[in-house]
């Protein structure tokens, strides 16, 4: 290497080398990601104004902007993160000594570990935000339409006009796990269902359409790339719940054969018998799926999501109440009047 040539792999450590800069930039590129849609949402806002639009339309031929337009500046960054490490493997590629690629192996592995970081706050904030929109658009029927036989006194009605599980799907840690439209048999007749599997509670319910959103001109091809099952919930809809939400620990599945689907015409059927925590057969949900994939997706779904949840009560609440009956069993102390009997 002659005194003119750069030292690329030197380069490369001194950019790419763990230190708190390159950790707040990271960081930095991280929030810039996630935040990038409502960057555009904000964008389509400010354009409905004319005093924006010129702005925008003088700023637009300044020659630094090489003649792009601002949406195409603002993915940039995006774009950046996403590049980095086909940048750096197309470096160590072309780099011949040893030494120098198991340098530039290393920063790959680093950036694609910090790339999976980045997916992984991605899933998280898509989740969280499909959770809030179900939440926002979800309705509980109140004690009345559920058991319309049943008498409250009149000083009840009020308190009980709402139910206090409004706000019970949002949480940080729940998962959706699966989402869709099923025929449910409701006293033998198929309706459409909208189901939602958790991971940790299965929630059936009416879908209806409510006031149609209009879809962001900018927005709409990057939720497409987002997510590829975005055709199930893109207008506004209206879930009612039907009945109550089911744990995954409350109910097993029965897998409705051919033979027996055919007899009862009952095609791509699956049924769902609920118990409470006494064992006691509360009620029956009998499915269909429109096809013979979807029933095997469903049922694959179902048994996975419900072996992990009965997994994770066994390691956490059952565990805390052995732990504290074990407890409470050695500090009892039995009165002498008991065991000295007469």
């Amino acid at each position: 290497m002659t005194g003119n040539e750069i030292d690329t792999t030197e380069v490369l450590v001194k950019l790419f080398q763990k230190s708190n800069k390159a950790n707040a930039l990271t960081q930095a590129y991280h929030r810039y990601t996630l935040n990038y849609i409502n960057a555009l949402n904000y964008l389509e806002t400010l354009r409905r104004q004319v005093e924006f639009n010129e702005f925008e339309k003088w700023c637009s031929r300044d020659v630094r902007c090489k003649k792009l337009q601002l949406t195409d500046l603002l993915v940039s960054p995006v774009q950046h993160v996403m590049r980095v490490p086909l940048i750096l493997k197309e470096i160590e590629m072309r780099t011949e000594h040893p030494n120098e690629k198991k340098q530039i192996l290393h920063i790959i592995d680093s950036e694609e570990n910090s790339l999976r970081e980045l997916d992984d706050k991605m899933k998280w904030l898509k989740n969280f935000e499909r959770l809030l929109e179900i939440q926002r658009s979800i309705v509980w029927p109140s004690v009345f339409e559920l058991d319309p036989k049943a008498f409250i006194p009149d000083f009840l009605k009020t308190p009980l006009a709402k139910q206090p599980c409004e706000r019970l799907i949002v949480s940080p840690r729940r998962q959706i796990v699966l989402e869709g439209a099923l025929q449910l048999l409701d006293s033998g007749k198929p309706s459409e269902a909208f189901v939602l599997l958790f991971d940790d509670m299965l929630l059936i319910t009416r879908r209806k359409k409510g006031l149609h959103k209009k879809k962001s001109s900018i927005t709409e091809n990057w939720a497409s790339t987002c997510n590829k099952q975005t055709s199930v919930h893109e207008p506004a809809y209206k879930y009612i719940v039907y009945k109550q939400p089911l744990s995954l620990d409350r109910f097993f599945i029965h897998d409705v054969s051919a033979q027996d689907g055919t007899a009862n015409n009952l095609k791509n059927g699956f049924v769902l018998v609920c118990l409470n925590r006494f064992q006691q057969i509360v009620t029956v949900h009998t499915f269909q799926a429109p096809s013979e994939s979807t029933k095997a997706l469903w049922l694959s779904k179902l048994r996975d999501t419900m072996d992990r949840w009965k997994r994770t009560l066994q390691n956490t609440v059952f565990r805390n109440q052995r732990t504290s009956s074990n407890t409470s069993t050695t500090t009892v102390h039995v009165p002498e009047s008991i065991t000295h009997v007469k």
